[in-house]
């Protein structure tokens, strides 16, 4: 089925899409995702693939597609990490693709994603990023019982201290992703909230509340997500202590890369002088900053207070 979503470019021809995806040990889903995004309604989709050192089939499986499909291209290099591996993927993206984006390697896409993206994108100005919602599905892609798309707010002030970009649903402009691409850190706590900093700091995001993608959850995923609210406990507070220390060396790398906005800058700042006194206290009752969550906002406050933020 061919998109006739850029019947306004001339020649009716449609902007070019890459779809950027890291892969590591993928083997047992990798064929059904591939196939997912190889089956878009949106006709001129790219697919760039790096392999992170993967001991499975993963990159024989990823060779086979390539071979058959031309607009399939695959490279393998050492294990570095999911952050790393996207970010790489980003520098090697090609210079005339419209728009970038990110791909697990374990979901499966509805034929409409990349299209419906491309609808949103195409009417944001400046560097824009979208992002939406998730189907949460088990193994064999049925959808669990409890899922979790609430209506959100994106914004600079939820940005620094929350993620609600997944990048298996994010779609880039050539604006932001050459912004982005210029301005690349070392290291983040996730690749996608990244993202989501820079696009609402040099310009917009938009975030979709319908979903067109199945978000597998199994025992190998590296980024997971849970619909019971005990299980989203759960995975906040694994995470925390996993990543305790990584909030403020992602804030000094933001500010050391972005940083021309007084309005914004002051906000980071803020965040960064919260790990001593009096920037605790004032933090603690600084509205600037905000989770989408009523009760997430009181816990990472109190957070802040104990000096477990940062």
């Amino acid at each position: 089925m061919k998109s006739d979503i850029c019947d306004d470019n001339p020649g009716g021809r449609s902007q070019k899409v890459q779809i950027l995806m890291s892969t590591y040990n993928g083997e047992e889903f990798i064929r059904e995702q591939l196939d997912s995004v190889l089956a878009q309604n949106y006709p001129d989709v790219d697919i760039l693939v790096r392999d992170d050192g993967s001991c499975d089939d993963t990159y024989v499986i990823l060779k086979e597609y390539e071979e058959i499909h031309p607009n399939i291209r695959a490279y393998q290099g050492k294990n570095i990490g999911v952050n790393k591996s996207f970010f790489d993927l980003l520098k090697k993206s090609n210079h005339d693709a419209a728009y970038i984006g990110f791909c697990d390697q374990d979901d499966y896409w509805m034929p409409e994603k990349i299209e419906k993206a491309v609808e949103q994108l195409e009417q944001m100005n400046g560097p824009a990023l979208y992002c939406g919602a998730k189907t949460l599905a088990d193994e064999n892609l049925e959808p669990l019982k409890n899922q979790q798309n609430p209506h959100v707010n994106p914004g600079f002030g939820n940005a620094v201290i929350e993620s609600i970009c997944s990048g298996c649903t994010a779609l880039m402009n050539r604006e932001l992703v050459d912004i982005i691409r210029k301005r690349l850190p070392e290291d983040v706590v996730h690749h996608d909230w990244w993202c989501y900093m820079a696009a609402v700091y040099m310009g917009t995001m938009y975030y979709d509340e319908n979903s067109y993608i199945y978000y597998r959850q199994h025992r190998g995923n590296e980024v997971g997500a849970s619909g019971s609210l005990f299980g989203q406990i759960k995975a906040k507070a694994r995470d925390l202590k996993k990543r305790h220390g990584d909030l403020k060396k992602q804030l000094s790398d933001f500010r050391h890369y972005y940083h021309t906005i007084p309005e914004k800058d002051a906000l980071v700042d803020a965040l960064l002088n919260a790990e001593r006194f009096p920037g605790r206290l004032t933090i603690l009752f600084d509205r600037r900053w905000y989770r989408q969550s009523r009760l997430d906002n009181w816990v990472v406050r109190a957070l802040f207070l104990l000096n477990r933020m940062l």
